[in-house]
């Protein structure tokens, strides 16, 4: 019995100090992001000779008016900043939409039908996952050339991939999910595709609708592909890339960290408004009794 004791006093100390180092390394990256976005919301309140004279002290004037300085003087091959943003709208939510849409209906099959191929399609999910973004530029825009769709909204097309992240999240989703759902659908005469829309998919939209979330965040925060095929529609995070290094010599970084806030203030507000949902939706499906 004392044997016993120790031994579950041994393994509530071990579990306390795994916590407390979670804990602490979690806390620690919280600050370096917090810390770094005080940091550009204070330089983005300076006049340009105080942001060289004073990096990271506190503006003496607080000038609220490099926001409005922002919207007129960023820009990016001749788009303002509206633009930019209605071009992230459109890139971001697409994009992140038809991403997980198609996963949806690939990692589906995938889980709950069985057929020839199905490991091999599983192991090419993984294996996408691996292959190094960089690495893939020169293929990518050789097949985008070729599809017409550089520097066009079509571009849109190739999030419609179906595998990567969501793929992953979905195909384990829809393995839990019991398939007596299904069956009692095929009983009352539904097809296949009606037992997916119907009775499969509406259980799988708090997931999808985090993944949605997710994925949102991530192109909206991408500059490279958007700087590589879409010139002629910059967003956001594209244009301040642009529009800094074609201002390199005599830029105003308190108006182009100013931007930077301003790019970074609808993640925020998505996040806060959503990060209860986004938790809660991890724990979804299955049949009760």
């Amino acid at each position: 019995m004392a044997v016993k004791l120790r031994r579950k006093s041994r393994t509530s100390t071990d579990f306390l100090i795994t916590k407390i180092i979670i804990f602490t390394l979690f806390a620690i990256y919280a600050f370096t992001l917090i810390f770094a976005m005080l940091w550009a919301f204070s330089a983005s309140l300076k006049s340009q000779k105080e942001f060289y004279d004073n990096v990271n002290g506190l503006p003496r004037e607080w000038l609220f008016s490099n926001y409005g300085t922002a919207f007129k003087q960023v820009s990016a091959n001749g788009h303002n900043m509206f633009e930019m943003f209605w071009n992230s709208v459109w890139y971001s939510c697409g994009g992140a939409l038809l991403g997980v849409l198609t996963s949806a209906v690939t990692s589906y099959v995938v889980a709950k039908y069985k057929f020839p191929g199905r490991g091999f399609i599983y192991g090419v999910a993984i294996v996408t996952m691996m292959i190094p973004i960089v690495g893939s530029f020169p293929s990518q825009y050789k097949v985008y050339t070729a599809l017409h769709i550089i520097d066009t909204p079509f571009l849109l097309i190739t999030k419609a991939a179906g595998f990567g992240f969501n793929f992953m999240v979905l195909y384990s989703f829809f393995r839990t999910l019991s398939w007596t759902y299904a069956e009692a659908g095929f009983i009352d005469g539904a097809s296949h595709f009606k037992v997916f829309t119907r009775i499969m998919l509406p259980q799988a939209l708090p997931v999808m609708g985090s993944l949605f979330m997710v994925q949102v965040v991530q192109l909206w925060n991408e500059y490279m592909e958007p700087n590589l095929f879409l010139q002629s529609y910059p967003t956001l995070s594209s244009g301040l890339y642009i529009f800094q290094l074609e201002m390199t010599r005599g830029i105003n970084f308190p108006v182009l960290f100013a931007g930077l806030i301003i790019s970074v203030i609808p993640v925020i507000i998505l996040f806060v408004c959503f990060q209860n949902t986004m938790m809660e939706s991890m724990s979804v499906g299955g049949i009760k009794g």
